[in-house]
């Protein structure tokens, strides 16, 4: 039996030959769909085999090419709470304070990588990591975690 339906995504009319329930989506976009994943899986892929160092020395490679500046940047609020007691951080570590700026900064350094991957390297060099508070809002630490490097290829 044949069905006439509609597509989610992209809204096209198509015909279904089964009866055993409909798909979402057209053959198209289900193929672009499939696209876009092999795409995103090869970019992880690319993503965990580069390189990221504040230096620009390498013991056994050199760099080929210099293919220009990357970088991102992330601002995060960090709560205040009233009842804060600063004798807690006399030397000791605040953890949802570091847990939150190391996060964030992960992430900034993986989109640094995936700028790098866009351009066509395979390394970034000199990379600088910059740490700003910006100031305090509404009871809370604005602060920004900025990332910045040179991207490469390296032979």
């Amino acid at each position: 039996m044949s069905w006439f339906v509609t597509c989610s995504q992209c809204g096209s009319s198509y015909v279904y030959e089964s009866g055993q329930g409909f798909p979402d989506i057209c053959a198209r976009c289900s193929e672009r769909g499939s696209r876009d994943v092999k795409g995103f899986l090869e970019k992880e892929r690319k993503r965990k085999e580069i390189i990221a160092i504040a230096s620009s020395e390498f013991a056994d490679r050199e760099i080929q090419k210099t293919l220009g500046i990357v970088s991102h940047e992330e601002i995060l609020g960090l709560p205040l709470t009233k009842d804060l007691d600063m004798e807690k951080f006399r030397g000791g570590i605040a953890l949802a304070w570091t847990d939150a700026v190391n996060s964030r900064r992960d992430l900034a350094i993986r989109f640094l990588k995936d700028e790098a991957v866009e351009l066509g390297g395979n390394a970034v060099v000199e990379v600088d990591l910059t740490y700003r508070v910006l100031g305090i809002h509404n009871e809370l630490v604005i602060m920004l975690i900025g990332v910045r490097g040179t991207a490469v290829v390296l032979e």
